[in-house]
């Protein structure tokens, strides 16, 4: 039905996009370099580039005006009445005398300038907009009013001003001088490690001093923590096979991690890449073809990642944890303790150094017209509410956090920590297994149908033209409500749970394995019920069945191709390309002096460069971040079993 709905709505359409150059152009910038250097006036205010977001006046006896409001009728165009300025000020300067001359009522006040207000609160910035906003928006308006016969209403984003020469790199503040000091003292223990793993190495016997010395996990836990941060070492933990009980089985997840990586790049890559834009229809256009609208519809990519997870816990739990009928609730709490742990500090030495490098250092990276709209947030938010990160409680208010994408990491962690007690349970009371898995079924299925009827939300999110135009999520609500939370993504790791017991109890060994969608447009009971079950159904379909396929023949093709290593080594990257991905992103999109002509050659292009510098960068944060401080959690661990071990055999010989 929504298929049949867009392809008529594509054909209605088709005239406008014919008659697209009419319409103004969504971002017009001025020159940028020039602006500080060709300032022909007295004042410093000629030296002054200003973004003004702008917002076309209605006017119904106006053709131009009907073809707009047309435009904007079909939710996957860009609102052409929202447009942006690159303004340099030296032209404005003839209206200086006359700025009371401006009608009454210029100003926008909605969500968007709400939110520009809050993040872009420079001294320049507040300096510009209570002077000179009646300059601008007179300066704007004449040329506008002339071409188009339109008037516009303006409000002045944000301001930058610079002599000539002058070098805008800012001052290193308290929060700067801590992240090198941190990075400092990481590249310290690094050395350090690397040194003593080396000098162990070397008081091994001759035929020992190979580097299979580096392969193989140190027997003493105290030498053990101390080579945590040896960067021979963790080379060789990246690159080598899995060896462990709980690994090797599902190698072929590796590709399925790398490959859906991929495609969350591109997705991101998408909607970065078409800010700004000199021609809209690239993206408009992905609205109107049944694939142009799946690939819109791509956002069910991050449930494969909880599947994996969901199935690879309960593998961990029920193989290495040993939890029994048998096990006492003090053994099942440290259990429950020890992975919520593990998992919070492989990735905080990542999230500090993430949170970090947006405050502080993102802003000397390079400039630009844009580079404030796209940037400033994240530094403004990495400031203020870098907590929410930390606590992993981002995914409630994505809006004010570091970057909105960041919101799957606390989901998961959330997850986790709700599936890992779960999992728990059913391996104690294993008479509950089957009550537990149809309840969280149930639940899956119930709560974002609920959610989504009783906030009469669309079906689904699906990334349009204006979901991040503005460098905050358009569609708040559906985002908020439906998409970040982790009780509306209960279904991925329910799948994963299910997989690991059909494995468990099917697939395990080889004589067991030998044995062995609809969418609707507006809002309604239907669309609530899809909003419940077309995760569900991609879960279940795209993902989970492909996964126990896999598992349960391990030498077809697809399995043989997703355990190649060159998908090992990336699949442990992955996390590591997810955080730092958009920031990459950030840099190598924003630094232009003009809107960007998209095609799917400069489109491509991009996303490889993002993905090779991604990665380059992930290897260094994989090396120096997440794997040392695993590996020193590890030992530590290792010695406190060591520790309990000999407690128990020195009372038995002292009785």
């Amino acid at each position: 039905m929504e298929v049949n709905r867009q392809q008529k709505l594509c054909i209605c359409y088709s005239p406008i996009s014919d008659q697209r150059h009419d319409l103004p152009p969504l971002y017009t910038f001025e020159n940028y370099d020039v602006c500080f250097v060709n300032n022909t006036t007295s004042s410093e205010l000629g030296s002054t580039y200003c973004m003004v977001y702008a917002e076309i006046q209605e006017d119904n006896s106006n053709d131009l005006w009907q073809k707009i409001r047309t435009h904007n009728a079909f939710k996957y165009h860009y609102r052409n009445d929202r447009l942006f300025f690159g303004l340099c000020l030296s032209r404005c300067m003839e209206f200086m005398e006359n700025q009371q001359l401006t009608d009454g009522n210029f100003t926008i006040n909605n969500d968007i300038t709400q939110f520009f207000e809050q993040v872009h609160n420079q001294p320049l910035d507040l300096e510009i907009r209570s002077k000179y906003s009646r300059l601008i928006h007179r300066c704007l308006n004449e040329e506008f009013q002339r071409k188009y016969g339109l008037k516009l209403k303006t409000f002045v984003e944000y301001c930058e001003r610079r002599r000539p020469g002058e070098i805008d790199g800012g001052e290193k503040d308290i929060v700067e001088s801590g992240l090198f000091m941190f990075f400092k003292v990481i590249l310290l223990l690094v050395v350090l490690s690397t040194f003593f793993d080396y000098f162990l190495k070397s008081k091994q016997p001759k035929e020992k001093q190979t580097k299979e010395f580096y392969k193989n996990n140190i027997e003493e836990p105290g030498w053990r923590l101390l080579t945590s941060f040896s960067l021979s070492r963790n080379y060789f933990r990246l690159t080598q096979p899995y060896r462990s009980e709980v690994g090797e089985p599902f190698a072929y997840l590796d590709g399925l991690r790398s490959i859906s990586t991929v495609l969350v790049l591109c997705a991101h890559s998408f909607y970065l890449e078409c800010q700004p834009i000199a021609n809209p229809e690239f993206f408009e256009n992905f609205g109107k073809s049944s694939i142009g609208l799946m690939i819109l519809n791509s956002t069910v990519i991050t449930e494969t990642f909880m599947i994996m997870s969901g199935l690879l816990l309960h593998m961990k739990i029920s193989q290495t944890m040993t939890v029994r009928p048998h096990s006492n609730w003090k053994k099942c709490l440290q259990i429950f303790v020890l992975i919520q742990i593990s998992r919070y500090v492989r990735f905080l030495p990542t999230l500090i150094a993430m949170i970090g490098v947006n405050a502080t250092i993102l802003q000397r990276f390079g400039d630009g017209p844009f580079w404030r709209h796209l940037n400033e947030p994240s530094r403004i938010f990495s400031r203020e509410n870098w907590w929410k990160n930390l606590l992993m409680i981002n995914n409630f208010s994505p809006r004010d956090t570091v970057n909105p994408y960041t919101w799957y990491l606390a989901a998961d962690f959330q997850l986790l920590a709700l599936y890992t007690m779960f999992l728990i349970i059913m391996f104690k009371f294993p008479k509950y297994k089957k009550s537990i898995l149809l309840t969280m079924g149930c639940l899956a299925v119930i709560i974002p149908t609920t959610i989504s009827y009783v906030f009469k939300l669309d079906s689904s999110f699906m990334l349009r033209p204006e979901t991040y135009r503005y460098n905050f999520i358009k569609d708040y609500k559906l985002y908020t409500h439906t998409y970040t939370p982790f009780y509306t993504n209960l279904g991925g790791y329910l799948c994963g749970l299910v997989c690991g017991e059909i494995y468990q109890n099917y697939l395990c060994d080889e004589e067991k394995r030998q044995r062995s969608i609809v969418i609707f447009h507006e809002p309604s009971i239907w669309t609530a019920l899809y909003t419940g079950l077309h995760r569900n159904f991609w879960i279940i379909l795209v993902c989970g069945i492909p996964v126990v396929a896999m598992a349960s023949n391990r030498e077809s093709l697809a399995s043989e191709f997703c355990s190649l290593p060159i998908f090992r080594v990336f699949a442990r990257l992955t996390p590591q390309i997810y955080l730092w991905h958009c920031l990459i992103l950030q840099v190598t999109t924003t630094y232009h002096r003009q809107p960007q002509y998209l095609n799917m050659v400069q489109f491509n292009s991009q996303t490889m460069i993002t993905l090779m510098f991604s990665t380059v960068v992930a290897f260094f944060g994989y090396l120096l971040l997440e794997l040392p401080f695993s590996q020193a959690l590890e030992a530590l661990v290792v010695q406190r079993k060591k520790v309990d071990t000999v407690k128990p055999e020195k009372e038995a010989k002292i009785q």
